[in-house]
């Protein structure tokens, strides 16, 4: 899959087995899933007619949003990470096993994923040398202050109650951090640009005229990334002033 990123593979996978509702899915190549796919999960009507696909790519295989409006949630059953993927966007299945996760109206639904004879990354092995590829950290970026109080004012209401998926609207927000609107969405513009750039979909582009839905991606990817902390609020608090007159 060639999308103009770094897709190096850390290691060469076997098939991919997809379970749903108890029922297992072995694939060897390619499996499209949604209302009317490969997969078909539901009649739900908001479900997208497909709303992923699993590709198997140079050794790995990649999940791919191909949802109008869906935000899915792709992770590691091996750890505490997650990646929010917006529609367009894809990542590699680098680990053993996990879960995708999405919702479509008032459905949430929850998929498995096992990949099969998945390598180890080289650098974890005995003995790596230079000459092994490296390990990719994607989606990070550095954050300058003012970009860190954005995260933070944006993630706020979830960083408060976990299940609060709610977003600021751009203008709570500008006036959270005393800034003004044309500041605001200034640096927000800004700090999307720097994301797209790392390789993290859905936040410039067409999807940015949607306005909830790149501040709600953003919003993703800085918690399950660990940027900001319940703890770093008090820095948020520190910073308020009264907005512009």
């Amino acid at each position: 899959m060639d999308d103009g990123t770094d897709t190096t593979p850390i290691g060469r996978a076997g098939a991919l087995v997809v379970e749903f509702c108890g029922e297992e899915h072995r694939v060897t190549d390619r499996l499209t899933v949604g209302r009317a796919a490969d997969l078909e999960l539901d009649t739900n009507p908001y479900l997208h007619r497909v709303v992923f696909e699993t590709l198997h790519d140079r050794g790995v295989w990649w999940l791919r949003n191909v949802g109008g409006r869906t935000v899915v949630t792709l992770r590691d059953s091996t750890a505490t990470t997650s990646v929010a993927l917006a529609p367009g966007s894809a990542a590699a299945l680098t680990f053993p096993s996990g879960t995708v996760r999405f919702r479509a109206g008032p459905v949430t639904y929850e998929l498995g994923l096992v990949v099969e004879l998945l390598e180890r990354d080289a650098d974890l092995r005995s003995g790596a040398s230079d000459a092994v590829p490296r390990t990719l950290d994607w989606g990070q970026v550095d954050l300058n202050p003012e970009q860190r109080l954005l995260v933070l004012a944006l993630c706020e209401p979830r960083l408060l109650d976990p299940t609060d998926g709610r977003v600021p609207p751009a203008r709570a927000a500008a006036r959270r951090l005393g800034w003004t609107p044309s500041k605001y969405h200034r640096k927000l513009d800004n700090l999307c640009a720097k994301l797209d750039r790392s390789g993290v979909g859905g936040v410039v582009g067409d999807l940015a005229d949607v306005a909830t839905e790149r501040r709600q991606v953003l919003v993703e990817h800085a918690i399950t990334s660990g940027w900001v902390g319940l703890e770093d609020l008090a820095d948020l608090d520190a910073h308020r002033s009264p907005p512009p007159a």
